[in-house]
C-alpha cells in the first residue's frame, strides 16, 4: 500500500464503499457492549488520500493537511482532533512500553476522501499512518498489534490495516477478508454539498435496528439485490442535497445507494467511460452534488497502485 523513497514513505489511504450495511440488534457482552452489531463487506477503492511520513529524531509529531480534491474546510482544529495524529501517538507510546527509543515524525496529509462522506477517510488515514509510521520507526509491530491500536481509534480502522476487502461484524473491527464481488469494478460515487453525522444517525429513533443476520455467501452474490443501508432512508428524508443526488444517480445507472452512514451515494458503472458521462450529466443537471468520484474497486490490496 505504500513506496519509499528519499524523504521517508508515502502510501496511499484507500476510500471505501460499503456495498450493504446492515443493523442487528445490540452487542450483549464483551468490550463493546451496547454498540449497535453490524454486518457488512467493505469494498476498497483505487482512489483516497495520501499520506507521507519523515522520522524525526526528537519525539515530536507535526500533521499538515493539503488540499487535494477536497478543501480544508473541515481539517480538525487541532492535532489532537486528527486521527492521524492520535493514531502516531498511540504508535509512539506503544513503541515505549515496548522499550523502544520514542522517534518523532512530520506527517502530510494530500485530501482527497471526503469528509463526512461515509467513505472511511479519517480512518483509512489513521490505519496508513500506523503501517507506514511501524516501518519507520523499525517497530515491527504484526498487524493484529496494529488492528488492537485502531480500533481504539475507530471501528473502521483496523479493515484499513489488512488492507484487504473484507465481510465485517461486531461493530465492524470482527474481519474476514473475503474474495470481493465487485472486483475491478468502476464505481460511480456523488458527493452531495451535504455532510452525515453518523452519532446522531445511531441514536435515530427511526432507525432499523434489528435487521436479521444473515450468512455472507447469499449477501455477496446478490448484494445489490439482498442488502440494503439502514442509514438510507433516515439520510434522505432528512437531506434534500443528498436526496437529490441519490434520485439523479438512481436515474442514470438504474441503482442507488449510501454507503457508511452518508453522505456519499455509489452505484457501479459498465466502465470509465460510463462513469465520465454519469458524472459530466450529473454535475451539469443537479446543484445538489458538490463533485463526483470515478474510481475502481481493488480486488486485493497488492493491486493498489504507487
Amino acid at each position: 500500500m505504500s513506496d519509499t523513497n528519499i524523504f521517508g514513505k508515502r502510501g496511499l489511504a484507500p476510500a471505501k464503499l460499503n456495498l450493504f450495511l446492515h443493523i442487528n440488534g445490540r452487542i450483549t457482552h464483551g468490550d463493546f457492549q451496547g454498540y449497535h452489531e453490524l454486518q457488512t463487506y467493505f469494498q476498497l477503492l483505487t482512489y483516497g488520500d495520501w499520506v507521507h511520513a519523515e522520522v524525526t529524531q526528537k519525539p515530536e509529531i507535526t500533521v499538515e493537511w493539503r488540499a487535494g480534491d477536497e478543501s480544508l474546510e473541515h481539517k480538525p482544529p487541532s492535532a489532537r482532533d486528527d486521527l492521524i495524529y492520535r493514531a502516531a501517538h498511540l504508535l509512539q507510546q506503544a513503541a515505549i512500553q515496548q522499550g523502544d527509543s520514542p522517534l518523532g515524525a512530520r506527517i502530510r496529509l494530500q485530501k482527497n476522501t471526503p469528509v463526512g462522506g461515509g467513505m472511511g477517510g479519517g480512518s483509512s488515514a489513521a490505519a496508513t499512518t500506523l503501517r507506514v509510521l511501524n516501518e519507520l520507526w523499525a517497530l515491527n509491530l504484526p498487524p493484529t498489534d496494529l488492528q488492537q491500536l485502531g480500533v481504539r481509534l475507530g471501528a473502521d480502522v483496523p479493515v484499513f490495516i489488512t488492507g484487504h476487502n473484507a465481510w465485517a461484524e461486531g461493530m465492524g473491527e470482527r474481519i474476514t477478508p473475503l474474495p470481493s464481488p465487485t472486483a475491478n469494478q468502476w464505481f460511480v460515487i456523488v458527493v452531495p454539498q451535504s455532510t452525515s453525522l453518523t452519532r446522531s444517525l445511531f441514536a435515530h429513533p427511526d432507525l432499523p435496528r434489528n435487521t436479521p443476520k444473515l450468512d455472507y455467501e447469499p449477501l455477496l452474490s446478490h448484494w445489490q439485490t439482498q442488502g440494503g443501508n439502514a442509514f438510507e432512508s433516515i439520510v434522505l428524508k432528512e437531506s434534500d442535497a443528498i436526496l437529490d443526488c441519490f434520485h439523479a444517480l438512481r436515474q442514470h445507472t438504474g441503482f442507488a445507494r449510501l454507503t457508511g452512514s452518508g453522505a456519499c451515494v455509489f452505484s457501479p458503472v459498465i466502465s470509465e467511460e460510463a462513469g465520465h458521462q454519469v458524472s459530466s450529466d450529473i454535475l451539469n443537471k443537479i446543484k445538489a452534488a458538490k463533485r463526483v468520484i470515478i474510481a475502481k474497486a481493488l480486488p486485493n490490496a497488492l493491486s493498489i497502485p504507487a
